[in-house]
C-alpha cells in the first residue's frame, strides 16, 4: 500500500493538531491505522491492558531545561494512538461488553495552552467530541478518574490479569529490567494499585515481546516517512561536503548540517549530531563537537532527521583536506567492504548475530591481506569488534528491547536495521618514501529494510564512495 504524507492535520484552514497528534498528515487513514494497531494488539494479548505516555512534558522534571526538549511521546503510546503529549493513559479492555478503548487525558486548561498550545483534554464537550474524531477513540475521560475506572474494569473480568509495558531481558542467566523510567514507575504504580484491591499474586504482566512483535515490522506509511527523512538527511550531507571547505572546526559542521535537516524537518533531529576530526573520531560517542580540523584529518559524522515519528541514522567519514590520502583510502574501503557484505548477507531469517561476524571477519580480513601485509602497523583498543553493526530503528532510532535480546531472533520482514560497521585506532605505515602515522576512526552507515529475499538499503542515495565523496567536496554549489 503506498500511502503519501500530505502535511499537518487542518479544521477550518487552521493546522490546529498537527502539534500533538503527530501523524495527523493521513487524514483518516491515520485513525484505521491506529485503530488497527490497537485491535492486533488485542487479540494478541486477549487481556485487559493498560498503557502509559510520558508523564510530563518540556521542563516539567527539571527547571529551565525546556529549550531543547520538545515533547517525544513513549514509543509504545505513539505507535497505538499517535498522539503527542504528556500526561496521556491508554486503556484497552478486549472482550468487555462497555468501550473496548479509553483514553485518558488532562483537564483542558486555557491559561496553560495560552503558554503550550493547544492540548488535547476533558472538561470540554467540543474538544472531547474533536478528540475522539480525530484519534478514532470513542471514550476519552479525566486522567483523574484513571484508578478507580481501572478498578472498576479489572474487578468485572472473570480474569483477573492486566497487562502493561517495561523494559526487561528474560535471556537466560542476564534476567533484568530498566527500572529509572516511567514505564517501570507506571508498573509500580498498577502493582501499588492490584495489592490494595487484594489481586491474585502474579496478575500483572509484560506485553513488551506482543508490542515489539507486532511495532518493529514497519507498515507502508512508516517505510514511506523513513524514505522522506533519507532524502532530507541525504540532501543535508551533499550540501556540507560542498560547503566543507568553509568549515574551520567541528561545531561549524554540526551547525551546518543540522541547520540544512532542520529547515526541511519540523520534526527534530534522531539525535544530536556526533561531528569528530581526527583522533575524536576514535571516541565511539563524542560529542564535545568543538575542536579544530586540521586539514590532513578525516571527519567522522553521525547525524539524521526524523520524519512524523520515523529516523534516519546516517553515518560517513570525509576527508577535510576534500581527498583521501593513500593510507585513509585503504582503511576506508576496507570499512566500505565489510558494510557491502552485511547488506548482502542480510535478509529475513538471518540473525543480527551473523551480520555481526560477517562484518568483523571482513574487516579482519581486509587488514590483513590490504594494509599488514604492506607493512601496515596498527593499534586498537578493543579485540575484533569494538560495537554491533546493526540496531533496530523504528519509533525510535535505537528501537526494540535495550539489552539487544532480537540480536539472536531470526529478522523479519519489515525490520528496519542501520548497517555500520568501524575502525578504530592508530595506524602507521611508510609507503613510498612518505610516513603516515594516525589516530582514525572510520564508520559508514546506511539503514537497511530487510525482506524476505535480501535487503533494501533506504540510504542508497546519500554517497558513501570515495569517488562520490572527493567529487562532491572538490565542487562547491553554483550561485
Amino acid at each position: 500500500m503506498h500511502v503519501k504524507s500530505t502535511g499537518p492535520l487542518v479544521k477550518n484552514g487552521k493546522k490546529i493538531y498537527s502539534g500533538i497528534f503527530r501523524d495527523g498528515s493521513a487524514g483518516r487513514y491515520a485513525k484505521k491505522r491506529f485503530r488497527e494497531r490497537r485491535r492486533r494488539l488485542m487479540k494478541k494479548e486477549n487481556r485487559l491492558m493498560v498503557l502509559t505516555g510520558v508523564p510530563y512534558g518540556p521542563g516539567q522534571e527539571t527547571t529551565w531545561t525546556y529549550a531543547h526538549s520538545p515533547t517525544y511521546q513513549e514509543p509504545t503510546l505513539m505507535y497505538l494512538t499517535g498522539i503527542n503529549q504528556s500526561e496521556v493513559i491508554l486503556l484497552l479492555d478486549p472482550g468487555s461488553k462497555e468501550s473496548h478503548e479509553i483514553l485518558f487525558v488532562k483537564r483542558k486548561n486555557p491559561g496553560k495552552e495560552f503558554w503550550d498550545g493547544v492540548r488535547f483534554g476533558v472538561g470540554d464537550p467540543e474538544n472531547v467530541r474533536e478528540v475522539k474524531r480525530v484519534t478514532g477513540i470513542k471514550d476519552v475521560q479525566d486522567i483523574d478518574d484513571f484508578d478507580e475506572i481501572l478498578k472498576k474494569r479489572f474487578l468485572k473480568r472473570r480474569k483477573k490479569q492486566v497487562g502493561t509495558f517495561w523494559l526487561e531481558s528474560k535471556r537466560a542467566g542476564h534476567r533484568r529490567a530498566i527500572q529509572t523510567d516511567h514505564n517501570w514507575k507506571f508498573k509500580k504504580r498498577i502493582e501499588r494499585l492490584l495489592r490494595k484491591w487484594k489481586a491474585p499474586k502474579g496478575c500483572l504482566s509484560n506485553i513488551m515481546q506482543s508490542h515489539f512483535n507486532l511495532r518493529l515490522p514497519l507498515d507502508a506509511y512508516d517505510i514511506a516517512n523513513t524514505l522522506k527523512a533519507q532524502k532530507i538527511t541525504g540532501e543535508a550531507f551533499k550540501e556540507t561536503l560542498r560547503n566543507f571547505r568553509k568549515f574551520d572546526n567541528e561545531c561549524m559542521v554540526q551547525g551546518f548540517i543540522e541547520g540544512q535537516m532542520l529547515m526541511q524537518s519540523p520534526y527534530g533531529l534522531s539525535f544530536p549530531g556526533i561531528i569528530a576530526a581526527g583522533h575524536n573520531a576514535t571516541v565511539l560517542h563524542y560529542m564535545k563537537n568543538d575542536d579544530p580540523i586540521v586539514k590532513g584529518e578525516l571527519v567522522l559524522l553521525d547525524f539524521g532527521v526524523r520524519w512524523m515519528t520515523m529516523h534516519a541514522d546516517i553515518s560517513r567519514t570525509v576527508p577535510a583536506s576534500g581527498k583521501f590520502n593513500t593510507m585513509q583510502k585503504i582503511l576506508y574501503e576496507i570499512v566500505l567492504a565489510a558494510q557491502l557484505a552485511v547488506e548482502k548477507k542480510a535478509r529475513a531469517g538471518e540473525t543480527i548475530a551473523e551480520l555481526n561476524n560477517v562484518c568483523w571477519e571482513t574487516i579482519r580480513k581486509g587488514l590483513d591481506e590490504k594494509f599488514h601485509s604492506q607493512g601496515g602497523l596498527s593499534k586498537m583498543e578493543y579485540q575484533g569488534r569494538p560495537h554491533g553493526v546493526s540496531h533496530l530503528i523504528g519509533e525510535q532510532e535505537h528501537d526494540g528491547d535495550p539489552f539487544r535480546d532480537y540480536g539472536i531472533e531470526p529478522m523479519k520482514p519489515g525490520w528496519l536495521i542501520s548497517n555500520e560497521p568501524g575502525l578504530y585506532g592508530r595506524f602507521c605505515w611508510k609507503h613510498k618514501g612518505k610516513v603516515y602515522d594516525e589516530e582514525i576512526g572510520i564508520r559508514i552507515e546506511d539503514n537497511l529494510l530487510i525482506t524476505p529475499n535480501g535487503c533494501v538499503n533506504l540510504s542508497k542515495g546519500i554517497p558513501r564512495r570515495v569517488a562520490e565523496i572527493e567529487r562532491l567536496m572538490a565542487r562547491p554549489r553554483r550561485k
